[in-house]
C-alpha cells in the first residue's frame, strides 16, 4: 500500500497545484472588457453618491418644513415632495 509519506506529499502537489491553477485567470481580459468593468463600478458609485444626497436632502427637507420656535407655520418647502418622489423614482 501507500505509505504516509507518499500520501502527504500527493497532497501537498495536488493542493500547490490548484493554487496555482486558481492564482491565473483562464485568460486576459480584453481592453473593452475592463473598461466596461470600470464603467460599471463608476456607475454603481455615481448611483450610490446620489442616493446618499437624495437622503440627506430629504433630511434637511423635512427639518426645514418645520416651524422653529418664534417662526411662524409659512415656511415653503423649496423641493415639494413629487419633485422628489419623480426623483426616486428616475433612478
Amino acid at each position: 500500500m501507500f505509505t504516509l509519506r507518499y500520501l502527504e506529499t500527493l497532497v501537498l502537489i495536488v493542493f500547490l497545484a490548484s493554487l496555482h491553477l486558481e492564482a491565473k485567470p483562464l485568460r486576459k481580459r480584453t481592453i473593452s472588457e475592463v473598461q466596461l468593468m470600470h464603467n460599471v463600478r463608476e456607475h454603481k458609485q455615481v448611483g450610490d453618491r446620489q442616493d446618499w444626497l437624495q437622503e440627506r436632502l430629504k433630511d434637511i427637507i423635512v427639518a426645514s418644513v418645520k416651524p422653529q420656535h418664534g417662526q411662524s407655520g409659512n415656511t415653503k418647502n423649496i423641493f415639494p415632495n413629487d419633485v422628489l418622489s419623480s426623483n426616486m423614482r428616475k433612478s
